[in-house]
């Protein structure tokens, strides 16, 4: 909530929020897919200032999630060299960490408010923290949250993402970002993530001097030509029997 100075305040009792989504299409030039679409997203909020902690209030947010929106970016800026075939959908969800019992605001509004037919929504990739390895993955590796859920996660990798199962299942990722509000009304959507469970978590620390940019850099890499292939690509992931949300 901001007072009337501008600054974000954490109080007690119903607070009041406003927050956007920011959205990006790069339509497809395909007359048969062009009206399937791709939807690339991350959500652009933190938990602004809060309670300090080692006198530091500004919770910032670097790897969760500004590493995923500077995800969104890039490939966007890599897809719109050549238009694929796909429509492709850029989406910056608000408010994901004031999230409800249902969800985000961001994604709960998204979802009444589609800027396209839901249906028509092949596939959705959610970037959240990756701007650090995990150690519990080889150091070129991200995780794909529900992996073992439908067939997304494998054909990319067949095409070369470096992509892994989740190896946090306890943690239950694939439930907790912006996909699994999609998810349970039957888009094939995931988060791809290399989140080591840091220290830094909701956290002031989470500060650009912890990001691991080559990290951060090679993770984008290594996911764009298997992007690029999945917006040009007549391939429509499923659920896998008694997968779906």
């Amino acid at each position: 909530m901001q007072d009337a100075s501008g600054d974000y305040k954490f109080r007690e009792g119903p607070k009041h929020w406003a927050t956007r989504n920011v959205i990006g299409i790069l339509r497809g030039h395909s007359p048969t897919l062009k009206n399937e679409v791709i939807l690339l997203s991350a959500h652009m909020d933190h938990l602004g200032v809060g309670r300090p902690v080692d006198g530091d209030s500004i919770y910032n947010g670097a790897d969760d999630d500004a590493s995923g929106c500077v995800a969104v970016l890039e490939l966007a800026r890599f897809l719109a060299r050549k238009r694929p075939k796909r429509t492709v959908l850029f989406v910056f969800f608000g408010s994901e960490e004031t999230a409800t019992e249902e969800g985000g605001q961001g994604d709960q509004y998204f979802l009444a408010h589609p800027p396209v037919p839901l249906n028509k929504i092949v596939a959705n990739l959610e970037f959240e923290m990756i701007g650090r390895a995990d150690p519990a993955v080889k150091p070129d590796e991200l995780w794909l949250t529900g992996f073992e859920r439908s067939n997304l996660g494998p054909e990319l990798a067949r095409h070369g993402a470096k992509l892994a199962a989740d190896p946090h299942p306890a943690q239950h990722f694939f439930e907790r970002s912006d996909n699994y509000a999609l998810a349970r009304k039957g888009v094939i959507a995931h988060t791809v993530s290399s989140f080591g469970l840091h220290k830094d978590y909701h956290r002031p620390s989470d500060d650009l001097a912890h990001l691991n940019f080559q990290h951060l850099d090679q993770a984008i890499a290594s996911l764009m030509l298997p992007v690029e292939w999945l917006a040009n690509s007549a391939f429509r992931p499923e659920w896998l029997a008694g997968k779906k949300p």
